[in-house]
Protein backbone atom coordinates (compact mmCIF):
# COMPACT_ATOMS: atom_id res chain seq x y z
CA UNK A 1 0.00 0.00 0.00
CA UNK A 2 3.09 1.82 0.65
CA UNK A 3 4.32 2.45 -2.78
CA UNK A 4 0.44 2.25 -4.16
CA UNK A 5 0.10 5.32 -2.31
CA UNK A 6 4.14 7.18 -3.59
CA UNK A 7 3.55 5.98 -7.29
CA UNK A 8 -0.11 8.32 -7.35
CA UNK A 9 1.10 10.70 -5.67
CA UNK A 10 4.16 10.92 -8.39
CA UNK A 11 2.02 10.41 -11.44
CA UNK A 12 -0.15 13.65 -9.98
CA UNK A 13 2.87 15.96 -9.54
CA UNK A 14 4.46 14.99 -12.83
CA UNK A 15 1.10 15.35 -14.54
CA UNK A 16 0.47 19.00 -12.96
CA UNK A 17 4.42 20.03 -13.25
CA UNK A 18 3.94 19.08 -16.81
CA UNK A 19 0.82 20.71 -17.72
CA UNK A 20 2.53 23.69 -16.42
CA UNK A 21 6.08 23.46 -18.24
CA UNK A 22 3.96 22.46 -21.74
CA UNK A 23 1.59 25.63 -20.96
CA UNK A 24 4.49 27.88 -20.60
CA UNK A 25 7.02 26.66 -23.36
CA UNK A 26 3.75 26.85 -26.05
CA UNK A 27 3.82 30.19 -24.70
CA UNK A 28 7.37 31.27 -24.87
CA UNK A 29 9.34 28.88 -27.07
CA UNK A 30 6.50 28.45 -29.84
CA UNK A 31 6.12 25.28 -31.38
CA UNK A 32 10.15 24.10 -30.71
CA UNK A 33 9.86 21.17 -28.38
CA UNK A 34 12.59 19.08 -28.73
CA UNK A 35 15.25 21.80 -28.22
CA UNK A 36 17.87 21.29 -25.91
CA UNK A 37 16.29 23.69 -22.95
CA UNK A 38 13.40 21.63 -23.03
CA UNK A 39 15.08 18.21 -22.88
CA UNK A 40 16.61 19.66 -19.66
CA UNK A 41 13.39 21.02 -18.54
CA UNK A 42 12.14 17.57 -18.60
CA UNK A 43 14.95 16.36 -16.26
CA UNK A 44 14.62 18.85 -14.05
CA UNK A 45 10.67 17.76 -14.05
CA UNK A 46 11.08 14.94 -13.11
CA UNK A 47 13.84 15.31 -10.17
CA UNK A 48 11.39 17.90 -9.07
CA UNK A 49 8.24 15.37 -9.02
CA UNK A 50 10.47 13.09 -7.04
CA UNK A 51 11.38 15.64 -4.63
CA UNK A 52 7.61 16.87 -4.36
CA UNK A 53 6.66 13.46 -3.89
CA UNK A 54 8.59 12.44 -1.27
CA UNK A 55 7.80 15.97 1.04
CA UNK A 56 3.83 15.42 0.43
CA UNK A 57 4.28 11.66 1.12
CA UNK A 58 5.96 12.62 4.59
CA UNK A 59 3.54 15.08 5.09
CA UNK A 60 0.61 12.88 5.18
CA UNK A 61 2.44 10.85 6.97
CA UNK A 62 2.54 13.04 9.82
CA UNK A 63 -0.74 13.78 9.75
CA UNK A 64 -1.76 10.55 9.49
CA UNK A 65 0.80 9.54 12.59
CA UNK A 66 -0.49 12.67 14.48
CA UNK A 67 -4.30 11.38 14.23
CA UNK A 68 -3.64 7.97 15.65
CA UNK A 69 -1.56 9.85 18.39
CA UNK A 70 -4.72 11.90 19.29
CA UNK A 71 -7.40 8.98 18.66
CA UNK A 72 -5.25 6.86 20.77
CA UNK A 73 -3.88 9.46 23.36
CA UNK A 74 -0.39 7.64 22.90
CA UNK A 75 2.55 7.76 20.90
CA UNK A 76 2.64 4.74 19.17
CA UNK A 77 5.99 2.60 19.56
CA UNK A 78 6.32 2.23 15.77
CA UNK A 79 5.24 5.33 13.87
CA UNK A 80 5.80 4.35 10.59
CA UNK A 81 3.89 1.38 10.96
CA UNK A 82 0.98 2.54 12.80
CA UNK A 83 0.85 5.02 10.34
CA UNK A 84 0.38 3.02 7.56
CA UNK A 85 -1.94 0.68 8.76
CA UNK A 86 -3.85 3.47 9.84
CA UNK A 87 -4.23 4.85 6.43
CA UNK A 88 -5.27 1.64 4.84
CA UNK A 89 -8.05 1.93 7.17
CA UNK A 90 -9.22 5.15 7.13
CA UNK A 91 -8.95 4.58 2.83
CA UNK A 92 -10.83 1.30 3.44
CA UNK A 93 -13.58 3.18 5.62
CA UNK A 94 -13.78 6.40 3.50
CA UNK A 95 -14.87 3.85 0.68
CA UNK A 96 -17.63 1.92 3.29
CA UNK A 97 -18.66 5.88 3.94
CA UNK A 98 -19.18 6.89 0.57
CA UNK A 99 -20.90 3.75 -0.16
CA UNK A 100 -23.20 4.22 2.94
CA UNK A 101 -23.78 8.01 1.94
CA UNK A 102 -24.84 6.54 -1.56
CA UNK A 103 -27.39 4.34 -0.24
CA UNK A 104 -28.64 6.77 2.08
CA UNK A 105 -29.35 9.43 -0.62
CA UNK A 106 -31.09 6.45 -2.32
CA UNK A 107 -33.41 5.48 0.39
CA UNK A 108 -33.88 9.25 1.08
CA UNK A 109 -34.95 9.62 -2.54
CA UNK A 110 -36.78 6.83 -1.93
CA UNK A 111 -38.97 7.67 1.24
CA UNK A 112 -39.33 11.15 0.05
CA UNK A 113 -41.28 9.92 -3.10
CA UNK A 114 -43.58 7.34 -1.27
CA UNK A 115 -44.30 9.95 1.47
CA UNK A 116 -45.69 12.21 -2.10
CA UNK A 117 -47.09 9.22 -3.45
CA UNK A 118 -48.99 8.21 -0.47
CA UNK A 119 -51.86 10.83 -0.53
CA UNK A 120 -51.15 11.70 3.22
CA UNK A 121 -50.41 15.02 4.05
CA UNK A 122 -47.11 14.76 6.30
CA UNK A 123 -45.37 17.42 7.88
CA UNK A 124 -43.03 17.58 10.78
CA UNK A 125 -42.63 20.64 13.07
CA UNK A 126 -40.16 21.69 16.30
CA UNK A 127 -41.36 22.82 19.59
CA UNK A 128 -41.18 26.48 18.03
CA UNK A 129 -43.69 25.49 14.70
CA UNK A 130 -41.01 25.61 12.82
CA UNK A 131 -41.71 23.85 9.66
CA UNK A 132 -38.54 20.76 9.21
CA UNK A 133 -40.43 19.01 6.68
CA UNK A 134 -43.71 18.90 4.83
CA UNK A 135 -44.39 16.32 1.86
CA UNK A 136 -45.83 17.43 -1.63
CA UNK A 137 -49.74 16.97 -0.35
CA UNK A 138 -49.21 19.31 2.05
CA UNK A 139 -48.97 21.67 -0.71
CA UNK A 140 -50.85 20.98 -3.27
CA UNK A 141 -54.10 19.96 -0.71
CA UNK A 142 -53.27 22.29 2.35
CA UNK A 143 -50.61 25.12 2.02
CA UNK A 144 -49.42 25.92 -1.16
CA UNK A 145 -46.94 28.69 -0.16
CA UNK A 146 -45.87 26.68 2.85
CA UNK A 147 -41.88 25.95 2.59
CA UNK A 148 -39.38 24.25 5.16
CA UNK A 149 -38.30 26.79 7.96
CA UNK A 150 -41.27 28.62 7.55
CA UNK A 151 -43.16 29.32 10.92
CA UNK A 152 -46.20 27.34 11.00
CA UNK A 153 -49.35 29.22 12.29
CA UNK A 154 -47.52 32.76 10.64
CA UNK A 155 -48.76 32.03 7.18
CA UNK A 156 -52.05 30.20 7.48
CA UNK A 157 -54.83 30.36 9.71
CA UNK A 158 -56.27 27.22 11.04
CA UNK A 159 -57.65 27.03 14.74
CA UNK A 160 -59.20 24.09 14.77
CA UNK A 161 -55.38 22.76 13.73
CA UNK A 162 -53.03 24.94 16.57
CA UNK A 163 -55.33 23.66 19.32
CA UNK A 164 -54.66 20.44 18.12
CA UNK A 165 -51.08 20.70 17.99
CA UNK A 166 -51.05 22.17 21.43
CA UNK A 167 -52.37 19.38 23.11
CA UNK A 168 -50.26 17.11 21.18
CA UNK A 169 -47.21 18.97 22.60
CA UNK A 170 -48.48 17.73 26.54
CA UNK A 171 -50.11 14.28 25.70
CA UNK A 172 -47.14 13.51 23.08
CA UNK A 173 -49.41 10.91 21.41
CA UNK A 174 -52.45 12.18 19.84
CA UNK A 175 -55.44 11.50 17.24
CA UNK A 176 -58.68 13.43 16.26
CA UNK A 177 -60.84 14.28 13.68
CA UNK A 178 -60.60 18.03 12.14
CA UNK A 179 -62.65 18.97 9.51
CA UNK A 180 -61.47 21.58 6.75
CA UNK A 181 -59.14 23.87 6.26
CA UNK A 182 -60.77 24.33 2.81
CA UNK A 183 -64.58 23.51 3.81
CA UNK A 184 -65.92 22.10 6.58
CA UNK A 185 -66.75 19.07 4.40
CA UNK A 186 -63.20 17.87 3.97
CA UNK A 187 -62.33 15.57 7.53
CA UNK A 188 -59.00 14.49 8.10
CA UNK A 189 -58.04 11.78 10.57
CA UNK A 190 -55.38 13.77 11.87
CA UNK A 191 -52.42 11.96 13.84
CA UNK A 192 -49.53 13.54 16.13
CA UNK A 193 -46.66 11.81 17.47
CA UNK A 194 -43.39 13.75 19.62
CA UNK A 195 -40.17 12.37 18.99
CA UNK A 196 -38.80 13.51 22.72
CA UNK A 197 -35.49 12.98 21.94
CA UNK A 198 -35.38 15.93 19.21
CA UNK A 199 -38.21 17.67 20.38
CA UNK A 200 -40.07 17.24 16.73
CA UNK A 201 -44.28 16.82 16.39
CA UNK A 202 -44.81 14.65 13.23
CA UNK A 203 -47.92 15.29 12.04
CA UNK A 204 -50.01 12.89 9.25
CA UNK A 205 -53.11 14.47 7.69
CA UNK A 206 -55.53 11.35 6.59
CA UNK A 207 -58.64 12.22 4.36
CA UNK A 208 -61.42 10.37 5.62
CA UNK A 209 -64.09 12.64 3.89
CA UNK A 210 -65.34 9.68 1.50
CA UNK A 211 -65.60 7.01 4.26
CA UNK A 212 -67.79 9.49 6.92
CA UNK A 213 -69.96 10.48 4.14
CA UNK A 214 -70.69 6.96 3.75
CA UNK A 215 -70.87 6.15 7.25
CA UNK A 216 -73.45 8.46 7.25
CA UNK A 217 -75.35 7.44 4.36
CA UNK A 218 -75.20 3.98 6.32
CA UNK A 219 -76.71 5.61 9.26
CA UNK A 220 -79.27 7.42 7.93
CA UNK A 221 -80.77 4.10 5.75
CA UNK A 222 -80.19 1.95 8.56
CA UNK A 223 -82.75 4.61 10.45
CA UNK A 224 -84.78 5.32 7.55
CA UNK A 225 -85.71 1.67 6.64
CA UNK A 226 -86.04 0.82 10.11
CA UNK A 227 -88.25 3.48 11.44
CA UNK A 228 -90.66 2.07 7.96
CA UNK A 229 -90.53 -1.71 8.81
CA UNK A 230 -91.64 -1.23 12.80
CA UNK A 231 -95.20 -0.04 11.12
CA UNK A 232 -95.64 -3.07 8.68
CA UNK A 233 -94.30 -5.77 11.56
CA UNK A 234 -96.76 -4.52 14.06
CA UNK A 235 -99.54 -5.18 11.69
CA UNK A 236 -97.97 -8.47 10.54
CA UNK A 237 -97.62 -9.52 14.56
CA UNK A 238 -101.25 -8.24 15.48
CA UNK A 239 -103.03 -9.22 12.37
CA UNK A 240 -101.47 -12.78 13.61
CA UNK A 241 -101.88 -12.77 17.54
CA UNK A 242 -105.74 -11.73 16.14
CA UNK A 243 -105.85 -14.69 13.86
CA UNK A 244 -104.36 -17.04 17.00
CA UNK A 245 -106.44 -15.95 20.26
CA UNK A 246 -109.64 -15.26 18.44
CA UNK A 247 -109.72 -18.83 16.99
CA UNK A 248 -110.51 -18.13 13.68
CA UNK A 249 -108.40 -20.69 12.52
CA UNK A 250 -109.29 -23.13 15.39
CA UNK A 251 -110.78 -26.09 12.68
CA UNK A 252 -107.12 -25.95 10.76
CA UNK A 253 -103.57 -27.27 12.13
CA UNK A 254 -101.35 -26.60 9.83
CA UNK A 255 -103.13 -22.35 9.37
CA UNK A 256 -102.55 -22.34 12.75
CA UNK A 257 -99.02 -23.52 13.18
CA UNK A 258 -98.19 -21.11 10.05
CA UNK A 259 -99.87 -17.80 12.49
CA UNK A 260 -98.16 -18.84 15.23
CA UNK A 261 -94.58 -18.89 12.85
CA UNK A 262 -95.81 -15.72 11.02
CA UNK A 263 -96.39 -14.04 14.98
CA UNK A 264 -92.88 -15.45 16.16
CA UNK A 265 -90.56 -14.45 13.46
CA UNK A 266 -92.40 -10.60 13.39
CA UNK A 267 -91.69 -10.42 16.91
CA UNK A 268 -87.72 -11.29 16.05
CA UNK A 269 -88.03 -9.17 13.13
CA UNK A 270 -89.59 -6.61 16.06
CA UNK A 271 -86.48 -7.07 17.82
CA UNK A 272 -84.13 -6.52 15.51
CA UNK A 273 -85.31 -3.09 14.41
CA UNK A 274 -85.45 -2.07 17.82
CA UNK A 275 -81.99 -2.95 18.18
CA UNK A 276 -80.80 -1.55 14.50
CA UNK A 277 -82.38 1.85 15.45
CA UNK A 278 -80.78 1.58 19.13
CA UNK A 279 -77.35 1.48 16.98
CA UNK A 280 -77.88 3.97 14.49
CA UNK A 281 -79.25 6.71 17.75
CA UNK A 282 -76.09 5.29 19.51
CA UNK A 283 -73.57 6.10 16.12
CA UNK A 284 -75.59 9.44 15.88
CA UNK A 285 -74.83 10.64 19.14
CA UNK A 286 -78.58 10.69 20.25
CA UNK A 287 -79.02 8.04 22.81
CA UNK A 288 -79.04 9.42 26.11
CA UNK A 289 -76.16 8.43 28.68
CA UNK A 290 -76.45 9.80 32.45
CA UNK A 291 -73.57 8.42 35.08
CA UNK A 292 -74.91 7.83 38.69
CA UNK A 293 -73.92 6.07 41.60
CA UNK A 294 -75.98 2.58 41.33
CA UNK A 295 -76.45 -1.11 43.23
CA UNK A 296 -74.97 -3.25 41.30
CA UNK A 297 -75.78 -6.02 43.90
CA UNK A 298 -79.85 -5.27 43.42
CA UNK A 299 -79.58 -4.52 39.84
CA UNK A 300 -78.37 -7.93 39.14
CA UNK A 301 -80.95 -9.62 41.43
CA UNK A 302 -83.84 -8.01 39.50
CA UNK A 303 -81.66 -9.35 36.53
CA UNK A 304 -81.97 -12.96 37.65
CA UNK A 305 -85.30 -12.54 38.80
CA UNK A 306 -86.64 -11.61 35.28
CA UNK A 307 -85.15 -14.57 33.67
CA UNK A 308 -86.66 -17.35 35.89
CA UNK A 309 -88.77 -19.18 33.89
CA UNK A 310 -85.62 -19.43 31.26
CA UNK A 311 -83.50 -20.62 34.51
CA UNK A 312 -85.90 -22.75 35.34
CA UNK A 313 -86.72 -24.34 31.42
CA UNK A 314 -82.76 -25.19 31.42
CA UNK A 315 -82.51 -25.66 35.12
CA UNK A 316 -79.74 -23.56 35.77
CA UNK A 317 -78.20 -22.63 38.63
CA UNK A 318 -77.70 -18.53 38.76
CA UNK A 319 -75.52 -17.54 41.73
CA UNK A 320 -74.74 -13.66 42.46
CA UNK A 321 -71.50 -13.01 44.38
CA UNK A 322 -71.65 -9.25 44.12
CA UNK A 323 -70.75 -7.38 47.27
CA UNK A 324 -74.38 -6.01 48.67
CA UNK A 325 -72.12 -2.63 49.41
CA UNK A 326 -70.29 -1.79 46.35
CA UNK A 327 -72.07 0.95 44.03
CA UNK A 328 -70.95 1.51 40.80
CA UNK A 329 -71.01 4.82 38.29
CA UNK A 330 -73.12 3.88 35.56
CA UNK A 331 -75.58 4.72 33.33
CA UNK A 332 -78.73 2.68 34.81
CA UNK A 333 -81.04 1.53 31.39
CA UNK A 334 -77.06 0.81 29.78
CA UNK A 335 -75.80 -1.09 32.44
CA UNK A 336 -79.14 -3.00 32.37
CA UNK A 337 -78.76 -3.59 28.72
CA UNK A 338 -75.05 -4.97 28.95
CA UNK A 339 -76.23 -7.54 32.24
CA UNK A 340 -79.19 -8.52 30.32
CA UNK A 341 -77.26 -9.20 26.82
CA UNK A 342 -74.71 -10.96 28.62
CA UNK A 343 -77.26 -12.97 31.07
CA UNK A 344 -79.01 -13.90 27.96
CA UNK A 345 -76.06 -15.30 25.89
CA UNK A 346 -74.72 -17.62 29.36
CA UNK A 347 -78.51 -18.95 29.46
CA UNK A 348 -78.38 -19.84 25.78
CA UNK A 349 -75.40 -21.38 25.13
CA UNK A 350 -75.16 -23.06 29.33
CA UNK A 351 -76.20 -26.64 29.26
CA UNK A 352 -79.20 -28.39 31.45
CA UNK A 353 -78.23 -28.31 35.20
CA UNK A 354 -75.33 -26.45 34.90
CA UNK A 355 -73.66 -23.37 36.69
CA UNK A 356 -73.52 -19.53 35.83
CA UNK A 357 -71.54 -17.46 38.35
CA UNK A 358 -72.09 -13.70 38.58
CA UNK A 359 -69.00 -11.75 39.94
CA UNK A 360 -66.69 -9.09 40.96
CA UNK A 361 -62.98 -8.71 41.24
CA UNK A 362 -60.80 -5.43 41.74
CA UNK A 363 -58.63 -3.48 39.46
CA UNK A 364 -56.73 -0.39 40.10
CA UNK A 365 -57.35 2.81 40.21
CA UNK A 366 -60.99 2.60 41.67
CA UNK A 367 -62.12 0.02 39.16
CA UNK A 368 -64.62 -3.02 39.52
CA UNK A 369 -64.77 -5.77 37.00
CA UNK A 370 -68.52 -6.80 36.86
CA UNK A 371 -68.46 -10.75 34.89
CA UNK A 372 -70.65 -13.20 33.72
CA UNK A 373 -69.60 -16.81 33.48
CA UNK A 374 -71.34 -19.87 32.10
CA UNK A 375 -70.39 -23.30 31.45
CA UNK A 376 -71.17 -23.93 27.89
CA UNK A 377 -68.71 -24.46 24.85
CA UNK A 378 -66.54 -20.80 25.26
CA UNK A 379 -65.57 -18.74 22.32
CA UNK A 380 -62.30 -19.69 20.71
CA UNK A 381 -59.42 -16.79 21.40
CA UNK A 382 -59.61 -16.01 17.78
CA UNK A 383 -63.15 -14.84 17.80
CA UNK A 384 -63.26 -12.69 20.96
CA UNK A 385 -62.79 -9.67 19.58
CA UNK A 386 -65.02 -10.52 16.69
CA UNK A 387 -68.00 -11.36 18.68
CA UNK A 388 -68.55 -7.94 19.33
CA UNK A 389 -69.41 -7.01 15.99
CA UNK A 390 -72.85 -6.75 14.70
CA UNK A 391 -74.68 -9.58 13.31
CA UNK A 392 -71.16 -11.80 13.73
CA UNK A 393 -71.72 -15.75 14.53
CA UNK A 394 -69.05 -17.92 15.19
CA UNK A 395 -71.25 -20.63 14.54
CA UNK A 396 -73.97 -20.12 11.87
CA UNK A 397 -75.90 -23.06 12.02
CA UNK A 398 -76.20 -22.99 16.10
CA UNK A 399 -76.93 -20.32 16.44
CA UNK A 400 -80.25 -20.22 14.08
CA UNK A 401 -81.47 -23.06 16.71
CA UNK A 402 -80.51 -20.68 19.21
CA UNK A 403 -81.82 -17.76 18.30
CA UNK A 404 -80.99 -13.77 18.60
CA UNK A 405 -80.25 -11.17 16.45
CA UNK A 406 -76.71 -10.80 16.53
CA UNK A 407 -76.93 -7.37 17.63
CA UNK A 408 -77.06 -7.75 21.59
CA UNK A 409 -72.96 -7.62 22.45
CA UNK A 410 -72.32 -4.77 19.80
CA UNK A 411 -74.95 -2.68 21.22
CA UNK A 412 -73.45 -3.73 24.88
CA UNK A 413 -69.99 -2.68 23.71
CA UNK A 414 -71.27 0.99 22.11
CA UNK A 415 -73.29 1.74 25.27
CA UNK A 416 -69.47 0.60 27.15
CA UNK A 417 -67.67 3.11 25.05
CA UNK A 418 -70.57 5.54 25.95
CA UNK A 419 -69.94 5.58 29.55
CA UNK A 420 -66.21 5.44 29.32
CA UNK A 421 -65.86 1.66 29.83
CA UNK A 422 -64.36 -1.21 28.26
CA UNK A 423 -65.89 -4.59 27.93
CA UNK A 424 -64.70 -8.13 26.88
CA UNK A 425 -64.35 -11.99 26.80
CA UNK A 426 -62.50 -14.45 27.73
CA UNK A 427 -62.28 -18.32 28.86
CA UNK A 428 -64.09 -19.59 32.02
CA UNK A 429 -61.62 -22.62 32.79
CA UNK A 430 -62.09 -25.72 32.14
CA UNK A 431 -65.28 -24.56 29.91
CA UNK A 432 -67.23 -22.06 28.99
CA UNK A 433 -67.24 -18.04 28.55
CA UNK A 434 -66.63 -15.02 30.39
CA UNK A 435 -68.17 -11.85 29.24
CA UNK A 436 -67.27 -8.82 31.73
CA UNK A 437 -67.30 -4.75 31.92
CA UNK A 438 -64.50 -2.78 33.46
CA UNK A 439 -66.59 -0.39 35.73
CA UNK A 440 -65.83 2.76 38.06
CA UNK A 441 -66.57 2.09 42.04
CA UNK A 442 -68.47 4.88 43.33
CA UNK A 443 -65.66 4.92 46.15
CA UNK A 444 -67.26 7.22 48.35
CA UNK A 445 -70.83 5.40 48.84
CA UNK A 446 -69.09 2.01 48.90
CA UNK A 447 -66.81 3.14 51.58
CA UNK A 448 -70.39 4.63 53.50
CA UNK A 449 -72.23 1.47 52.82
CA UNK A 450 -69.34 -0.64 54.61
Amino acid sequence: MKSIIKIRLFLIVLLVICLVTLVGALIYRGNTFLNENLLIGFSLLFLTSIVTTYFIYQYFKRLVNSAAQFIAKKIVDDPSVASEEIFDQLLEESKQVKDELVNYSQQTERFSSVLSKMGQGVILVDKNHRVLFANKTINSEFWSDLKIGDKLFQKISYPQFKKFIEKAWIKEDLVREISGPRSIKTVYLVSAKKDDMRDELLIVFSDISKSKNLEKMREDFIGNVSHELRTPISVIKANAETLINNKLIKDDENAKLFTEAISSQSERMKVIVNDLLKISSMEAGEYPISIESLDSFSIVNNLIEGFKSSLEEKKLDVQNNLNEQTRVMADEAALNIILTNFLTNAIKHSPKKSLINIEESYLSEGFIRLSISDQGKGVPKKYRERVFERFYRIDKGRSSKIGGTGLGLSISKNLALMMGYSLGVGSNKPKGATFFIDIKIDEEKSAQAA
